[in-house]
């Protein structure tokens, strides 16, 4: 069972485990916990190789990298109509050209935005096929 009596689980391998054995603690396994348990979305290893994302139906929508930062990949699309806003929000930071928004999860309204984001990212990519590298895939390539 997870930390918080949730019983959130991640799905690796075909292994359910919990959401804790992941070492994730503080506001993003807080983050990991509630939206892991959401229909549709699992936790698994992040494609960047860092971490662990969400994912789903198969697309990975949210990574944590350890240190209680979130990648989101909201598409072009939404980030055409809503980057400036994000950006200009002071909390999201926005990469040019990319698909992918990073927030701090240091308060409990960190936490809030970033539960936003995550349905707005499953919203988003729903209908995408390919997969679009984070942020973190670029300083580690």
């Amino acid at each position: 069972m997870a930390a918080n009596g949730s019983g959130a689980t991640t799905a690796v391998g075909g292994t359910a485990r919990p959401v804790e054995r992941w070492g994730a603690g503080g506001n993003g396994g807080r983050l990991l916990e509630q939206v892991g348990s959401w229909p549709g979305v699992s936790v698994v290893r992040a494609d960047c190789g860092l971490g662990r994302a969400l994912a789903a139906d198969g697309r990975q929508v949210l990574h944590l990298h350890g240190g209680d930062e979130a990648e989101f990949r909201l598409t072009r699309p939404v980030l055409e109509r809503l980057g400036e806003a994000l950006a200009g929000s002071g909390r999201v930071r926005v990469r040019p050209g990319g698909e992918w928004v990073a927030i701090r999860l240091d308060t409990d309204s960190d936490v809030a935005l970033a539960l936003a984001l995550t349905s707005v990212a499953i919203k988003a990519t729903g209908t995408v096929r390919d997969a679009a590298p984070c942020d973190a895939a670029s300083r580690t390539g």
